[in-house]
């Protein structure tokens, strides 16, 4: 397969995992995947680490959605549950030492 199907395909692929076109043009940005003359480029040197970032970003995005839905519970309760703030933070803590 030549480069620029493998682009393709990664692109493909990168959107399944549930990564935005930013996200992804940014990736690819980020390891030098060119934009235009593909043919002295090589997709395979890169592709771990491109997969790499790609789960970082999506386990990112997935630890701020986690933390906006935490604060929102945290308003609607009372300062009486402070066990359950306390629980989210060391979650969201514990995850970001893992993609660290």
């Amino acid at each position: 397969m030549d480069t620029p199907a493998k682009v393709v395909k990664l692109t493909y692929n990168l959107s399944e995992i549930g990564l935005s076109e930013q996200d992804i043009a940014e990736l690819l940005n980020k390891h030098g995947v060119p934009k235009t003359e593909l043919k002295d480029y090589n997709l395979d040197d890169h592709i771990h680490e491109i997969y790499l970032s790609a789960y970082k970003l999506k386990l990112t995005n997935v630890i701020n959605e986690f933390e906006e839905s935490t604060e929102h519970i945290h308003t609607l309760l009372d300062d009486k549950h402070d066990e359950f703030r306390k629980n989210t933070d060391e979650i969201l803590n514990t995850v970001r030492n893992i993609i660290k």
